[in-house]
């Protein structure tokens, strides 16, 4: 076999747009990365396919996706094949990050110039950033990939300096003490079972489309507590879940990320803005860096990084983006943290691969995407998980942006055979500013036990669908001709619509409700479901009867909202059973 390790190279033989074809005459392997030379600019691109060449028997034709822009690129460059697959750089620094699709920092580049350029990069980790490193093996232990061999702060965070995961078993041969050393350094050397010795530094590359392993993986059963009421009471998340967040365009799915982002009870939060506009990536990323973590009142991005690919950059970068923003999250749960990845969009992560597949000239599937389109979708998200030998997690909610809020279209379909939650966003719901904009009869969950009993749940569900179709009867044929007994239960259902399934995003009290607070509703609110509450008609007739129950119920509502947005010491929180069981016999509430 020919040596891959001296310089391989080809000629590009054809550019149609990001794919492109080049002939080579040495080895090239599957999946491999290469450098295509341009004005003196080299692009990444990573190799799909290798044929032989019909014109040459002693060539090949392989065929690549580029992930930068390829304006000025011409039959006859040079492309050079780097023998690595695509991969991720994993060490300490990676928190308080904001990247690009390829993991080149951001506002470091932005140092070079105001606008991306293709060929632009820069180192993913600070090279300078001195580490406290403590280590935490001897000379002569036993070690394989993933193994620990010492640790370095990370702001609050434990980062712990691990083998790399490809090797495999070895033995400490060197160490260094207790010292301040950067990413480039050597600190420790291992020599493995045929006598090869091989450096560790605190940092190491991954490829992102091998899965870092689970050491025992396990049915994500313990909810995650987001801080939003309709997720937490009817959809909760557990730890190491999947949720597929699909809805309309300007349905809310932003603003209820960043409210994931801020208050869900997690290590790590990781964010892809896969494919997102590029007004809304820099909206992320100026909020971001502005905003207070409520639990330790620092800035959010202490526990953060986001990987920003918006819709102008190469349709190619979207795919690496994601799976490189997966190998992170999975990093950070094998070092025994709880991390929350969000995708935004996975649609158009989707698009970007029926892009590609159209180019290569695979034979479509429904609406053109690729046909194994569910298989992909499956794969990304079953690297989620939660791990008992770890006792790490990684979440993955990805949100979906089908045209039209069409929920039968394949990404969606596949999307809710892939994932075990489902928050469906309403437009109807978004039109009528109810935020958030989750639909609580449109919903999945894989946990059975969340904050509130199956059982509650399912009274509230009961309610909520109860009163829809009570609303749907008024529309057809008016209010006249409803029962009272049926008006009541519209009243009570549209009472836990507005008062619980819908937040205030904005307000620093009613942004965020956690599992004290949920139980305290969740009192009220099956008081409320199960109650006969007898409203005395006197001498009015059911038109005034109604009117008089509705004003009645206004006033509760209102109270109750209230509630929502000063309630924070525990004698306040005991107010609201109290209030309305007061309601529910007839009896004066307000306090």
């Amino acid at each position: 076999m020919k040596d891959i390790n001296k310089k391989r190279t080809g000629t590009l033989i054809s550019i149609q747009d990001s794919l492109v074809k080049a002939r080579f005459f040495d080895d090239v392997i599957m999946g491999e990365t290469a450098e295509i030379s341009v004005d003196g600019k080299f692009l990444q691109a990573e190799v799909l396919q290798i044929q032989p060449d019909p014109k040459n028997a002693d060539a090949g034709i392989v065929e690549m996706q580029v992930f930068e822009d390829l304006t000025g690129a011409k039959i006859g460059d040079e492309v050079v094949f780097k023998g690595t697959p695509l991969s991720v750089l994993l060490g300490p620094g990676l928190l308080t990050s904001v990247w690009d699709g390829l993991q080149n920092p951001l506002y470091k580049l932005s140092e070079e110039d105001s606008y991306l350029k293709p060929g632009m990069n820069a180192p993913a980790l600070n090279e300078e950033t001195l580490w406290d490193f403590t280590p935490s093996v001897k000379v002569g232990d036993s070690v394989s990939g993933g193994d620990v061999i010492g640790s370095v702060p990370e702001g609050k965070v434990d980062h712990k300096i691990l083998v790399p995961f490809s090797f495999g078993a070895c033995t400490v041969e060197s160490i260094i003490e207790k010292s301040s050393v950067n990413i480039t350094q050597q600190v420790a050397i291992v020599v493995d079972e045929l006598g090869n010795k091989h450096e560790l530094k605190l940092a190491f590359r991954q490829p992102v489309k091998a899965p870092i392993p689970f050491k025992e993986r396990a049915i994500p059963t313990k909810p995650i507590s987001t801080g939003t009421r309709v997720i937490d009471l009817l959809a909760p998340v557990g730890y190491g879940g999947t949720v597929g967040n699909p809805g309309p365009f300007g349905a809310g799915k932003t603003v209820l990320q960043h409210s994931l982002c801020k208050y869900a009870v997690a290590d790590i939060i990781i964010m892809a803005a896969c494919g997102e506009r590029a007004g809304e990536a820099v909206e992320v990323f100026k909020e971001f860096a502005e905003l207070e973590d409520p639990t330790t009142g620092e800035s959010l991005m202490n526990r953060m990084c986001i990987f920003g690919n918006t819709s102008s950059m190469p349709v190619a970068a979207r795919e690496a983006s994601v799976f490189i923003a997966l190998t992170v999250g999975e990093y950070y749960r094998y070092q025994g943290k709880k991390v929350v990845m969000l995708a935004d969009s996975t649609s158009r992560w989707a698009q970007a691969l029926r892009e590609r597949s159209g180019r290569q000239g695979d034979i479509p599937g429904p609406e053109a995407f690729p046909m194994d389109i569910p298989d992909q979708i499956k794969g990304m998200y079953q690297r989620a998980g939660d791990d008992l030998g770890t006792e790490g997690s990684l979440t993955f909610i990805g949100t979906v942006s089908p045209a039209g809020g069409n929920f039968q279209e394949p990404v969606t379909q596949a999307t809710m055979d892939a994932t075990g939650g489902f928050w469906g966003l309403s437009q109807d719901r978004a039109d009528a500013k109810k935020y958030p904009a989750i639909d609580p009869l449109v919903y999945t969950t894989s946990v059975y036990n969340g904050f509130v009993s199956w059982k509650d749940r399912q009274n509230m569900i009961s309610a909520l669908r109860t009163a829809n179709d009570i609303d749907q009867t008024i529309s057809t044929i008016g209010l006249k001709k409803v029962p009272v007994s049926n008006y009541i239960q519209f009243q009570k259902g549209q009472t836990i619509d507005f008062c619980v399934m819908q937040q205030d995003a904005f307000d620093k009290v009613d942004a965020c409700t956690r599992p004290e607070r949920l139980e305290v509703i969740n009192e009220a609110v099956q008081n409320l479901i199960s109650s006969n509450i007898d409203f005395e008609a006197g001498e009015m007739d059911d038109e005034q009867l109604k009117e008089s129950i509705k004003q009645k119920f206004d006033e509760l509502r209102q109270w109750w909202r209230d509630w929502n947005y000063s309630a924070t010491t525990e004698e306040q929180l005991a107010q609201l059973p109290g209030a309305v069981n007061k309601f529910i016999l007839q009896e004066e509430y307000a306090v």
